[in-house]
């Protein structure tokens, strides 16, 4: 999930500058900078360079799909940027809804509630981060980066053992689908994401989506529909490659006792992990799978290492 979460916050202020720039004289209406998705860059590149490792130009972007929201006035700009430059959630969330309070009628909500819930995703906080996203998403129920976010912090948080479990997960796979939907329809793609990088973002959105229902999936012991949902997660090119999933498909393929299948994913995590925490259990899998395979056992199989996808962190 991170490879979206960092991008979008790496853009926010390059944004903001912009939005500024482009107006020297004060316009009747004002563009956010809008961490609410990606401008210029890439999402999912670690050197936020386009699909073809060229950085993307702004000037040369053009429209791809969801209209981007608007202030109405300078004013209601003005206080979209104060909201923004809070320096942590809490005192964010306040003026969150200060800002909405004073501007009912804003097309900004969704955009501050986004990121709002970015921030509280990098704080790690993902009671919080769920509780944001549902209400960006309620605001805008089209909004892919809050769709993904909610779908895979309740796909990763939910365990077998919790009362609510199946209303959890069915709400992370509805939010999972419904992005997949906006993608193929190219309703979700924001209009400040350049053509040149639609289609990485579009993979992204994706690749997040898929790795919900597989874990969802996984929570839930249907392992022959977790996996064909992680493969396709672990499958788009030119983004950045998630470990976790590669991790939860290595799982995945251990319980269906394919152990030398396992071996392939837990290998590939560990390979793409650098030093993400999930790199020990990924390691811990490896092993387990290598020695499972060589040596089959007769019965039923030994649990794997790690059941459950680690809680994601928030990288440095």
């Amino acid at each position: 999930m991170k490879k979206l979460i960092a991008l979008l916050a790496l853009t926010a202020a390059s944004g903001i500058a912009l939005a500024q720039s482009s107006s020297p004289s004060t316009p009747k209406s004002a563009a956010p900078s809008s961490t609410q998705q990606p401008t210029a860059q890439t999402p999912g590149t670690p050197n936020q360079s386009g699909p073809g490792g060229t950085t993307s130009q702004l000037p040369e972007a053009q429209p791809t799909g969801k209209r981007q929201p608007q202030a109405k006035t300078q004013e209601e700009f003005k206080a979209y940027q104060d909201v923004t430059a809070k320096p942590d959630p809490a005192s964010m969330e306040q003026a969150a809804d200060a800002f909405v309070k004073q501007f009912p009628d804003t097309e900004l909500k969704g955009a501050v509630y986004q990121n709002l819930m970015l921030q509280y995703q990098g704080a790690n906080n993902s009671d919080k981060t769920v509780e944001i996203g549902r209400k960006t998403i309620q605001m805008d129920p089209d909004n892919a980066v809050a769709l993904v976010t909610v779908a895979s912090v309740l796909a990763n948080r939910t365990r077998e053992t919790d009362l609510d479990k199946e209303e959890r997960l069915a709400e992370a796979k509805k939010d999972a689908n419904h992005a997949i939907e906006l993608m193929s329809s190219g309703a979700g793609v924001p209009a400040n994401v350049p053509a040149a990088n639609a289609e990485a973002f579009k993979n992204t959105i994706n690749s997040m989506a898929y790795a919900s229902l597989g874990q969802a999936e996984f929570v839930s012991n249907n392992f022959a529909a977790a996996e064909q949902s992680l493969r396709k997660a672990t499958g788009y090119a030119g983004i950045q490659p998630d470990p976790i999933s590669w991790f939860q498909l290595a799982l995945t393929f251990d319980r269906e006792q394919k152990y030398s299948d396992a071996a392939t994913a837990a290998s590939k995590c560990v390979e793409v992990a650098g030093t993400h925490p999930v790199k020990s259990y990924c390691q811990q899998e490896l092993e387990r799978a290598q020695k499972a395979a060589a040596n089959p056992p007769a019965a039923k199989p030994a649990t794997p290492a790690a059941t459950t996808t680690p809680a994601p962190t928030t990288p440095k």
